[in-house]
């Protein structure tokens, strides 16, 4: 359905579980499994359904958002897929308003597909929209009901539809008006609407001097939620080190301390903040991008857990209670409807958007209880890194965005960390991840070298490597074992041009990945000299087993950073030798041929490998699985 069917092609292919939606205790351990059956039971519902509203608006918008989050955690490729069913249905382009916020609110999808991809095609209409707007930029004043406000945010629901959608082209372009224009106008929006002693948003200037029965001001639930959620979106992604991002951080703190005090015993919130009891009916939408902001400010260290998490538990267990056995989440607010009386079955798409965005914090959040876990995120606020963890070690790869600062690496780089709980998040968000502060850090130099584990093709001395990742894509993402792909433009070698797909794993409890390479060219040689490398620093030693098979290096990190463990686990062996600045071992490989081994790291400060010996005997003893 939905202009011909991009969501009935996907649900086609979904795994139709019926899920038993019982009260949790706010308490009770969570279950990375179960949230994410909790999110498809309801996404694969929402699939089924025919189109309610214009599928490009607003409405969807907000649902598309919701598919993107779940895409990020799910094992399997049938959100992605609608979503880019979807773009090629709207030709990638926004809805038709040109001004209207809400007209943007699409667009935020389409830039994270791209991303993705890095499919031109799927982010030129946005960059002619904006940069439309920036050339003929509206001076209007923001009271509602004038003329052409609504070609401003004057309305608190905007500062989720478009701000979010500036920021990630920011992001993708480097252009800097984008994320200029969005400070600009949210500060201007902020200044008119938020109000500074209740620490909430007015939904416009026609509410100012509104009272509800009980004499307080009128602030709307799902207004607010979407501010809240708004900005947890636009801090998701806000670089660390930008220079207005405080001023994000202080709202969004404000607002996230005030929404804590106004949630119900039910664990859910009311239409009205501030007179609840003249609003009896549970509500979906708002409480579901409560539910999200708030988790997402825990799993990020930005607000306090012991203080945030039992009411998130608890809005989480709520917004369940409010869902059928088919997937249906009732209770949501109908667009324009009297907030005082609807029916309480309906539904609608921009709740289980927000019912979705808060599932995928959930499912973080349940790392975080679990033994042992694999998780991995792309993290386009540190120019697209693609980051990834286990409860023992930490890695990352290089992105588009870090080489147009001229930082080119296609090698494996390591995080050092001791902390079984999952960091990455957290430590992206703003920590100096170059310190230790009792969890790991970062003090691994991988530069253009293969890093711990990425190859290369040596040819006469020099080892020629690919440049950053262009393209990623997550196949499953823990629990217990996270896989992903990153893609590689063509490099060449001596004028042969050579692509490559790495395929990577990592499972839980273990500190070595699994990589599947896969090289193709045309033309040129049969065969290609690959190489698996590990990079020489300063102090290195290694111990190459004596079939080729192993490879296991020790080297001393800074002043008091202790030392770190590298190793390389060849499915078939390979040739040990010593070039170009690496150990390497060496395999031929034909042309559309898939190199498979294991590459990883420990660090001496986490208990499992005090010494070299015991990192020695855990790579030379490490029995590989064949090839997939």
């Amino acid at each position: 359905m939905l202009n011909g069917s991009f969501i009935t092609r996907a649900a086609a292919i979904c795994v139709f579980g019926l899920l038993t939606f019982s009260n949790q205790l706010a308490g009770a351990p969570l279950s990375p499994a179960r949230i994410l059956g909790e999110m498809k039971t309801v996404a694969n519902w929402q699939l089924r359904q025919p189109p309610v509203h214009a599928t490009d608006d607003w409405t969807y918008g907000a649902l598309y958002a919701g598919m993107m989050a779940l895409d990020q955690v799910s094992d399997s490729p049938a959100y992605r897929n609608a979503m880019i069913e979807m773009g090629k249905t709207h030709q990638w382009k926004p809805a038709k308003r040109p001004y209207h916020a809400d007209d943007h609110c699409v667009s935020q999808t389409y830039i994270e597909l791209y991303w993705q991809t890095r499919d031109p095609a799927m982010i030129a209409p946005t960059i002619e929209r904006f940069n439309f707007i920036l050339d003929n930029q509206s001076t209007n004043v923001l009271t509602f009901r004038t003329p052409n406000a609504q070609k401003r945010w004057s309305w608190c629901d905007a500062l989720f539809m478009s701000p979010p959608a500036w920021l990630r082209l920011y992001l993708s372009t480097g252009d800097k008006r984008y994320i200029d224009f969005m400070d600009r106008e949210w500060k201007a929006t902020s200044d008119y609407l938020y109000d500074k002693e209740e620490h909430l948003y007015f939904r416009d200037s026609t509410y100012f001097e509104r009272r509800e029965a009980n004499g307080k001001k009128v602030f709307w639930s799902r207004g607010n939620g979407w501010v809240l959620a708004g900005l947890a979106r636009v801090l998701q992604v806000m670089p660390p080190d930008h220079s207005t991002r405080s001023f994000y951080v202080q709202q969004y703190k404000e607002m996230a301390a005030k929404i804590l005090t106004l949630q119900q015993p039910d664990g859910l919130w009311r239409s009205s903040l501030l007179d609840p009891g003249s609003y009896p009916l549970q509500e979906t939408s708002g409480s579901g991008f409560y539910t999200f902001a708030l988790a997402w400010g825990v799993n990020r260290g930005v607000l306090d857990r012991a203080t945030y998490e039992p009411a998130v538990r608890k809005a989480w267990t709520a917004l369940n209670d409010c869902v059928t056995a088919e997937g249906k989440l009732e209770h949501v607010q109908p667009v324009g409807a009297d907030p005082k009386k609807f029916d309480p079955t309906h539904s609608d798409v921009y709740g289980v958007g927000a019912f979705l965005l808060a599932g995928s914090e959930m499912y973080r959040m349940a790392l975080a209880e679990q033994k042992a876990f694999a998780y991995g995120a792309f993290m386009a606020q540190r120019k697209d890194d693609f980051a990834w963890e286990n409860d023992r070690i930490a890695f990352r790869m290089y992105g588009p965005a870090l080489e147009r600062t001229g930082e080119i690496s296609s090698g494996l780089d390591v995080w050092a960390k001791r902390a079984r709980a999952p960091v990455i998040e957290r430590w992206y968000f703003g920590a100096d991840y170059h310190k230790d502060h009792g969890e790991g850090m970062d003090f691994y130099k991988v530069g253009p070298s293969t890093g711990c584990g990425a190859t290369g093709i040596l040819k006469d001395g020099k080892l020629i490597m690919p440049r950053n990742f262009v393209s990623y894509r997550i196949l499953e993402n823990g629990p217990q074992r996270l896989v992903f792909e990153l893609g590689y433009a063509p490099y060449d070698f001596e004028g042969t041009m050579v692509t490559e797909t790495r395929r990577m794993s990592l499972n839980a409890g273990s500190n070595l990945n699994r990589i599947d390479t896969t090289f193709d060219w045309t033309g040129g040689p049969e065969t290609l000299n690959v190489a698996v490398g590990i990079v020489k620093h300063a102090g290195a030693e290694a111990q190459p087993g004596s079939t080729g098979r192993t490879l296991a290096c020790w080297e001393p990190g800074p002043a008091g950073a202790g030392s770190l463990g590298t190793g390389v686990v060849m499915v078939h062996p390979g040739r040990f030798v010593e070039e170009a600045g690496h150990f390497l071992l060496l395999s031929p490989v034909k042309r559309g041929e898939t190199l498979s081994y294991y590459a990883g790291a420990c660090w001496d400060k986490d208990r499992e490998f005090r010494n070299k010996s015991r990192w020695f005997k855990y790579v030379t003893s490490y029995r590989p699985l064949t090839p997939r």
